[in-house]
């Protein structure tokens, strides 16, 4: 199938719903659009990525995604969180509660709270409800094409091909800088809340600093793409962490059984497809 294709046709399903609800005079998405919005994108989505679709990491990362989430102000949302089978590490989120992690993330993190700050930092995202406000701007501007464009990238035809062919992410984890920083400053309390260490947000932004600057295999070339000012946010968590009492880190969870037995599992499946060429 054709990749810009599917790409324009997951495109026009998103703006669709959106489209509707401006035609009928509204000024904003509702909640109830917003998740229907994120419903069409994440059937899309499914559809067209490679999902690893396994009983016990997919159940692992649902438990630990809803534990978190349900601990935010938009708990009432049906949290729904996926894997996508491709070792290029990135994460993203969709409206209404839909978060997908690359199997790249799961494969890199050590532990459960690094992982925990990468599904905090996403779940934060829809907590703020960062896509429906691009949404709401797109209104001003021409809305049956730069709606499409801010959700999808097709606009930006090589680069939404690109994202697709190495795991279909990137034009929906694109956010802006101050988005970023302040999914960090959420997730950061969402970890805690929790009930797990964020400082494993550090160690694994860290991580990927160092494969990167190692020549590594590219894997996390897409994180730095699509979260921008990672040197930058890496001093924001540590400042958050110095002002987190010591006695209050020490009490948090860095790890589980749980977490490991999904790594093992992980490691017993097949290899992720190379990326489409």
């Amino acid at each position: 199938m054709n990749d810009s294709r599917a790409l324009i046709r997951a495109a026009c399903a998103v703006a669709s719903v959106a489209m509707m609800a401006m035609a009928a005079g509204c000024s904003s998405v509702s909640q109830q659009q917003e998740v229907q919005i994120g419903q069409q994108t994440a059937a899309q989505v499914n559809a067209q990525l490679p999902m690893l679709r396994d009983a016990q990491v997919d159940s692992y990362v649902n438990s630990l995604g809803r534990s978190i989430a349900s601990r935010t102000s938009r708990a009432d949302l049906d949290w729904q969180f996926a894997v996508v089978n491709t070792d290029v590490i990135n994460a993203f989120a969709l409206p209404g509660g839909f978060i997908y992690v690359n199997r790249g993330v799961l494969a890199r993190a050590s532990n459960e709270s690094e992982l925990a700050g990468v599904l905090a930092h996403e779940i934060e995202h829809v907590v703020r409800r960062h896509s429906v406000k691009q949404m709401e701007q797109a209104q001003q501007a021409n809305v049956g094409v730069g709606l499409v464009c801010i959700l999808t990238r097709v606009c930006e035809n090589q680069a939404a091909q690109a994202a697709i062919q190495v795991g279909g992410s990137a034009y929906f984890a694109k956010n802006s800088r101050e988005d970023e920083v302040q999914a960090d400053e959420g997730g950061f309390q969402n970890v805690i809340r929790a009930g797990i260490n964020p400082r494993g947000m550090l160690t694994f932004f860290q991580k990927l600093l160092a494969e990167e600057g190692s020549g590594g295999s590219g894997g996390a070339n897409a994180w730095f793409a699509d979260h921008p000012g990672t040197q930058d946010r890496i001093a924001d968590i540590q400042r958050m962490l110095d002002a987190t009492p010591a006695a209050q880190l020490s009490s948090l969870r860095t790890d589980s059984p749980q977490f490991q037995q999904m790594k093992r599992r992980l490691a017993q499946l097949p290899a992720a497809p190379p990326p489409r060429q």
